[in-house]
């Protein structure tokens, strides 16, 4: 028998401080840097290995976001844990673009640093907390082992390095199951909201990234047409999550208390939310080919970043609705379906074509979604909710 944890020590049902979205602006550069990381490699190896820094990066952030969500941002101590993440973050970030090469002793030794002050103050922190000190025990130690082993690749090269990498990838999501015996206080609406911006962070660099991309060519009206349809594209992604993934997703969250709540943040936040945010960031990768070349017949990688990574997004949404209310959420799988076989079908198609079809098909979807009545979970299918939960 385990003890209840203790009271969220920052708060309950607070919001996002000015700190926290402070903190967020080094990772949208991270991003934006990934993004060019795959641009410079436009392979399928190149596609992994963006996937697997982004990875890395989203893990960093997640961390912070699990420590402060129960201590809160307003002691000093803990601003300047956050700051000082920030400069060591930025320069792992420069690091990016050439972390599999020339830079990777320099990426291996800042994600370590992050990762070691990240341990250090929810350590100190939770000093008056056995019951979160208990919970850090069950994920910390083995993360900070996961993380020398990135530390010691950025110090190789070739193929140990990518060895070293992947084990230190490994013993995260080991780390991360094992922490589910922890009774971690977690406070469900800021969570929530913290995820929910990180998304948002993607999805400006996706705003971000086209526009630049239109700024570069003559917008002549076949450009005009593809950055319309690229925005859409954002916009349809925006539409997936918010409307009713998330909403759902919170909703459950709030209702679950002790143990299950953390095992929920775990599952729904910080594992099935790294997919639903490579599947944006490879969108917004193919969105650039788009708008630079709206009638050049696109390659296979790019129909995979464009179909591939929303179809990652959909199948993400999917998972998330199946954990958070054990439904199957149909239109999003068959959507996934779909988007996938466009890689193949859609091989001659001009790249607004592509485009186009690939959001059609999320708008269909999405559509057909939102004509269906909202369900409680183990709410039968035939009754019908008109209002949806606060």
């Amino acid at each position: 028998m385990t003890s209840a944890p203790e009271e969220v020590r920052g708060g309950t049902g607070r919001s996002a401080d000015t700190i926290e979205l402070f903190f967020d602006l080094v990772y949208v550069f991270a991003i934006t840097q990934v993004v060019g990381l795959i641009h410079r490699d436009p392979t399928l190896t190149g596609l992994a290995k963006g996937a697997f820094v982004l990875f890395l990066l989203w893990w960093t952030w997640s961390i912070y976001t699990w420590t402060t969500n129960w201590s809160g941002t307003g002691s000093p101590l803990i601003k300047m844990f956050l700051l000082a993440t920030m400069a060591t973050t930025l320069v792992m970030a420069m690091a990016v673009p050439e972390a599999f090469g020339e830079s990777s002793t320099l990426f291996g030794i800042t994600y370590f640093v992050v990762r070691v002050l990240a341990a250090g103050l929810y350590w100190f922190e939770s000093k008056e907390y056995p019951a979160q000190r208990a919970a850090f025990l069950t994920f910390f130690p083995g993360s900070i082992v996961a993380s020398l082993f990135v530390l010691i690749g950025g110090l190789v090269q070739d193929t140990a390095l990518l060895v070293l990498f992947l084990i230190g990838g490994a013993g995260d999501v080991i780390s991360a199951v094992n922490a589910g015996r922890g009774n971690w206080a977690v406070d469900a609406p800021h969570f929530a909201e913290r995820n929910g911006l990180f998304i948002i962070i993607a999805l400006g660099e996706s705003i971000v990234g086209i526009g630049l991309t239109a700024t570069a060519v003559d917008l002549d009206p076949r450009h005009v047409v593809a950055l319309m349809i690229a925005f859409a594209g954002v916009a349809t992604l925006w539409w997936s999550y918010f409307d009713r993934a998330a909403p759902q997703a919170e909703h459950q969250f709030s209702r679950l208390t002790g143990q299950p709540r953390g095992r929920f943040a775990r599952d729904v936040y910080t594992l099935i939310h790294y997919p639903l945010v490579v599947g944006i960031v490879l969108f917004a990768v193919g969105l650039e080919d788009v708008v630079a070349h709206p009638g050049d017949v696109l390659d296979q990688v790019a129909r995979i970043t464009i179909a591939g990574g929303t179809a990652l997004v959909m199948v993400s949404l999917a998972a998330v609705t199946l954990r958070a209310m054990g439904r199957v959420a149909p239109e999003r799988v068959a959507a996934s379906f779909g988007l996938a076989a466009l890689v193949w079908v859609g091989s001659d198609w001009t790249a607004v074509v592509f485009a186009a079809v690939s959001v059609g098909v999320t708008m269909v979807a999405l559509v057909l979604e939102s004509s269906r009545p909202w369900l409680e979970p183990g709410e039968p299918p035939t009754v019908r909710r008109d209002v949806r939960p606060p």
